[in-house]
């Protein structure tokens, strides 16, 4: 498709957002970012309540009341828009999504009211932290984030993987 593109897509841009990256945005694009941002932030705290209830297993979670097939749907839905809004402005960056609630578990335990926006917060860190060795590693050129977080994210689920197996 980029081939057949016309002069008006940058390759550049392209392929800075397959490889994930953090560009710098206008106030406007910061703007409608932070307003998506809160908006995908109040729909998941609404969901937190029924995850916790879904953690004790369908049969638990039909006992207290919730129609876990209704639930899981609007669930996946919110999730899908939480994930689309993050692809939108950062691109592709492996990892982050499912290394961030692991780690933030490890610091307010597994409820999700808490853990939800920790998740967050230890994602925007890890991808700050990336953003700045993808930087600073070869100037004046720049590693893509998502190489950054591939290289560091592959070797955190071995470890993992291992201490669960372990366990």
């Amino acid at each position: 498709m980029l081939a057949l593109s016309d002069d008006t897509v940058s390759l550049q841009v392209v392929l800075s957002w397959v490889l994930g990256g953090v560009q710098t945005p206008t106030w406007a694009v910061l703007g409608l970012f932070a307003m998506i941002s809160i908006g995908c932030f109040g729909l998941t705290m609404l969901l937190a309540g029924g995850l916790d209830v879904l953690g004790l297993g369908e049969t638990m979670a039909v006992g207290f009341g919730l129609e876990v097939k209704r639930f899981v749907a609007w669930a996946v839905l919110a999730g899908s828009i939480v994930v689309a809004a993050a692809v939108a402005f950062g691109g592709l960056v492996a990892f982050v999504g499912l290394a961030a609630p692991h780690v933030a578990r490890w610091f307010v335990g597994p409820m999700h009211r808490p853990l939800l926006p920790a998740s967050a917060l230890v994602g925007a860190s890890i991808v700050t932290i990336a953003d700045a060795i993808a930087g600073a590693a070869l100037p004046p050129a720049e590693i893509p984030l998502g190489l950054i977080t591939a290289i560091a994210g592959g070797p955190f689920f071995i470890l993992l993987l291992a201490h669960r197996l372990r366990t």
